[in-house]
Parts: C-alpha cells; structure tokens; sequence
C-alpha cells in the first residue's frame, strides 16, 4: 500500500514538472528531467510505460480539475452574479473560422454570422438530484415532495433563430431542438441546420423560431451552483426528468419574452435525435396533460435516427444505472474521458466516423474540434453527462410517455438516414450484464428458464403489443400519433450530415 501511494505521488510530479504536490499523505518534488528517481520507481513495480500513462490519465482529472477549472477555485461564490441577472442575457457571437480554433478552446459556430441569430444566456433551478427520494420512501406523498434538499442553478447558452417574414399579428411557431449527449457535444451540433434553414427558410411568410439548448451537464450547463453560491466540481446522475424540466422551463421563459416584444407562442415542436428521444416525449407528454408550465400546444415530436422499439418499452433498473454511474464517475470514466481527447481528440474522430457517420467526409473540419473544445469546457465536467448517458438514465422506457400522447393528436414522425447500418456501439455495462445472464440460463439448462430478456432476443417476446409492432414507428401509428418517415442522407448524426434535407424533412413536418 505504502509503495502504491509513492507511485502515485511520483506520477503527478513527473506529469505537472515543478509542482509539488501532495497525495495521500506523501509529498514528492520533482522536475522536469529528473527521471532517475521515477525511473527507479517503475523498475521498482515492474510497471511498463503505458500502464503509467494510463494511471496519469485516470488520477489527474481528479486530483487538479479544481485548480485547472476555466480558472476557478473550489468554493467561488457567484451569488451575487445571479442576484444580478435577468431571464435572458445576450451573448457575444462565438468565432467563427477555421478548424484550428476549436482546438484553441473556442467552438466553431456556423451560425454566428447569421441574420435572425442570437446566443442567450439563461439560468435554470432545480434541487438537488442527489438527493431524491424513491416513490417507496414517500407511500402516499405528493409528487412534488419526490425532492427535497438545496437547490442546484445551471447558468447556461443556449442559441435562437428566427426564420420567416411573419408579422406579431400572426401566431409564430417555435421548434425545440435538444441535442446528442456524448462527448464535446452540445448545441453547436445543430449549427450546421441553424444555417440551412436560414438559406432555405429565410423569407417565408410565416414566422417560425428555432431553440437549441445545452442540456444539463452539456456544454455551458455543466456548471452547477450550490445554493449557498459555491460550484458543484461532481455533477450527480441526472436523468429524463432533470432534462425535460429544463427544456419545459425555457419554453415558458421563452414564452413571457416573446409575448414582451409582441410576438406570441402559438405552436411547439420537439426535435430529438436518438437516445434523447425520451426527452422530447415526456415534454410532449407534460405539455399535452397540462404538467408544464409552458403555455403554447405541442403539435409535433419529431425524432431523427430512432432506436429500437425495445428501448422506449422497456426500462432499466434504477440500482443497475446508479451503479454503473458511481463507476464511470471514478477512475475507469477519467481514464476513458482523457483517452478521448488526447492527441486532439484522434479518438473521438474515429468513433464518430465508424459509428456516427455514413461517410467520414460528413463530420466536417468542424465537428472533432467542436467536441474537444466542449469537452473541455468547465474543466471538463460535461463528462458527467456522458457517463449517465453511458450508464443508461435515459433508458428508462417510454411507455408512460407514449400512452399520454395516445388519441391527443400529437403527431410523431421520424427522419431516417438513407445508411442503415445498425449502431455496434453499446454500453459496456448493460451488454456485459446480458451475456452474463445468457450463460448463467444455459448453464442451468433449458428454454424455460431463459430470462425474460434473452427470449426477447431470441424473438419470443412477452408483450403482445411489442410482437405486434416491429418498430417504434408502426407503434405510434397504432397510437394515432401519425408515424411518418422521412429520408435523408447520412446514418445517425443526420442534422449535422445532411442538414439541407434535414432542413426539408423538418419542415414538412411542422407546416
């Protein structure tokens, strides 16, 4: 144990150079250079170079975000810059120019040029996640005692586009646009429709306005402040709720201030991509049975490259997802978070042309800076919400959500790439949870007591309406919610491969 804390107080010296540092009681001080000593000591442990690289990854994140964090220190109370604000706050534009910027610690914008384009700043409170209670430890509560404990202000960006030529007398359509989580990603991701939609859309008659936010945990949202002022370093798990309840709040906000220039909300849609299209649907939902504090009536949930129709039926155990975050959030996720963006993010650039993309050239020059730039942001703390992402929180099931908007003429469609290779990528931890389950039903023998799961993915399912409905477009058809389809070019990023036809789908839809 004594040489393990050695080891880690060499690798933080021998990495930070001058610095002294002290970790887990010992105090090593080194300088660039002197390798001897840290030489010694991997002899010593008979550890190869890679395995300290590795430890350095995983460690440094932890031990310095609080003093490499945009500049901040622990504790900074920002009270009084919240007393201060206003609903909304004008933004300078961001930079737009060459890809070389985003590695530069700015994000490309697209859009920042544009006519009718503005960034906001804006500010949204919750309590506290961490410290919510299970409907079993309140039997018989209201719901709004679900949470309880401080409250938690996200002070965030979030991008607006106003198309068309309409006057205040006429009702304007607004469109919500969430965004992926992964890594670096955040609002920029619609950039590059923002743009289309812009040229293409401009001078129409009617007056339709476009938001896209950075989610919690994403981008500018990813730092917190305690109610007593100071900064939250850890984000807790956030989850459908925490997501939708922002974006509800920003479409009431954004309401009142329409309504304060003359211009009235008369219409809502919800654009998601993939995994967050749970999102979308619960706002729908709370829109529809009167639960948001948004006025406006939601119209259309449009969903880009939408998963299988398993994964808005089925949830995933609450326990298994808290788990599987308190490990991401430790050493395995810092390791992870620093092996995606080293060496510019050569990581991230290859994940997202095998997985995201039908063809490497549609990322762009734009897309790998963008991600790191982001990623870095907040000294890194958007990788909180990548690593709930990761852990399953947004795989919770529809159902409830789809039931609510069954009959209420909602129309849900869905914009498909014309590349329709299936997503190999999976979390870690639920895929290897189900070949553990698979050879434990062997092993005790038998069809009969194959889990509920595995049958289902040998095509015995046990819901007759899911054996029914082969995707999660006929199921929405068999709802009465619509349920069609359009096609543009690309594979899962569509907004940002294709954003021309992604442009022409989506307003087909909304008209």
């Amino acid at each position: 144990m004594d040489d393990t804390k050695i080891i880690i107080a060499s690798i933080l010296t021998e990495r930070l150079g001058d610095y002294s540092v002290r970790v887990c009681g010992y105090e090593q001080s080194a300088k660039k250079g002197s390798t001897k000593y840290f030489a010694n000591i991997q002899a010593m442990v008979g550890l190869k170079s890679r395995c300290i690289r590795i430890a350095i990854a995983a460690l440094l994140p932890v031990a310095f975000s609080n003093a490499f964090a945009t500049g901040r220190n622990v504790g900074v109370r920002r009270s009084e810059q919240l007393s201060s604000r206003v609903l909304f706050m004008a933004k300078d534009k961001y930079s737009k120019g060459g890809a070389t910027n985003g590695f530069n610690g700015k994000v490309i914008s697209r859009s920042a040029d544009l006519e009718g384009f503005s960034t906001y700043q804006t500010l949204f409170t919750c309590h506290d996640p961490r410290n919510r209670r299970t409907s079993e430890e309140v039997s018989g509560s209201s719901a709004s005692s679900l949470r309880r404990g401080e409250l938690l202000r996200f002070i965030y960006d979030f991008d607006e586009l106003v198309v068309g030529n309409g006057t205040s007398s006429e009702p304007t359509n607004a469109v919500m646009l969430i965004h992926p989580i992964g890594v670096g990603i955040g609002r920029w991701y619609y950039d590059r429709l923002m743009e289309s939609l812009h040229d293409q859309y401009g001078d129409m008659e009617r007056r339709v306005v476009f938001l896209s936010p950075d989610l919690l945990g994403s981008g500018t949202a990813c730092a917190p402040i305690t109610e007593s002022g100071d900064d939250l370093m850890k984000l807790p798990l956030l989850n459908i709720s925490d997501w939708s309840e922002q974006v509800e709040a920003l479409m009431a906000d954004y309401e009142t201030k329409s309504e304060a220039k003359g211009y009235s909300i008369d219409s809502w849609s919800i654009v998601a991509n993939g995994g967050c299209s749970p999102i979308a649907l619960k706002v729908a939902k709370d829109g529809v049975q009167g639960d948001a504090l948004f006025k406006g009536k939601v119209t259309n949930v449009i969903i880009s490259a939408p998963p299988r129709l398993q994964f808005f039926l089925r949830g995933n155990d609450p326990e298994k997802v808290k788990k599987s975050y308190r490990t991401l959030s430790g050493i395995l996720g810092n390791m992870f978070w620093w092996y995606s963006l080293r060496r510019n993010g050569k990581f991230v650039q290859k994940f997202s042309e095998k997985n995201l993309v039908g063809m490497p050239e549609n990322l762009g020059d734009d897309w790998t800076p963008n991600c790191v730039a982001t990623a870095r942001i907040c000294g890194g703390r958007s990788r909180y919400s990548t690593f709930a992402f990761l852990a399953g929180t947004l795989q919770d099931g529809c159902s409830d959500s789809l039931e609510g908007l069954k009959g209420s003429g909602v129309k849900i469609d869905f914009i498909r790439g014309t590349d329709k290779r299936r997503n190999s990528a999976r979390s870690w931890f639920w895929q290897r949870r189900r070949k553990k389950g698979r050879r434990d039903a062997e092993s005790r023998g038998g069809n009969d007591n194959v889990s509920t799961d595995i049958k289902e993915k040998r095509g015995t399912s046990l819901n007759e309406q899911e054996a029914e409905t082969d995707t999660i477009q006929k199921y929405v058809q068999m709802n009465g919610n619509r349920g069609e389809t359009a096609y543009v070019g690309g594979r899962i990023s569509l907004a940002h491969e294709d954003a021309n036809g992604y442009a022409h789908a989506l307003m087909k839809f909304i008209k």
